[in-house]
């Protein structure tokens, strides 16, 4: 994959997480929390999968991003522990929202997912831009 290939791939990665994040507050928004962590998962894995993406790795399941990233990004200190356990979290809250029948997010629980994934988001979107990946925010 040439660097503009990947570039073009990077950029519609980033554009999903940015629906999946645009969902996922409308749905917590109108207290829909299960609905809402599961979206929110996605805007995290869209973003992750565009950093994997700059490294030329490609996912293949959302059980591997969280040790892709490990190896990637925190073994040279781009990401820390604490983000990657973040990236967990987000995916055991999805799994819990769309397969276990009586778990039932709170507005608590929402919030700390939130508060942490888009402060996870906004720094790899930052590594993206910094990296020449995707155009400075303007």
């Amino acid at each position: 994959m040439t660097d503009d290939n990947r570039k073009a791939v990077i950029a519609l990665e980033v554009r999903q997480g940015a629906r999946a994040l645009q969902a996922a507050r409308a749905l917590r928004d109108m207290g829909l929390y299960n609905d809402a962590l599961s979206r929110l998962y996605y805007a995290v894995f869209h973003a992750m999968t565009a950093l994997l993406l700059t490294e030329g790795v490609e996912p293949r399941r959302h059980r591997a991003i969280a040790g892709l990233l490990g190896t990637h990004f925190v073994a040279r200190g781009a990401l820390t522990a604490a983000d990657v356990a973040v990236v967990s979290r987000c995916y055991g809250n999805r799994d819990l929202a769309d397969y276990e029948r009586t778990w039932e997010a709170t507005a608590e629980i929402a919030a700390v997912a939130f508060a942490d994934a888009e402060a996870l988001i906004e720094r790899a979107h930052e590594m993206l831009r910094r990296g020449g990946w995707l155009p400075a925010a303007g």
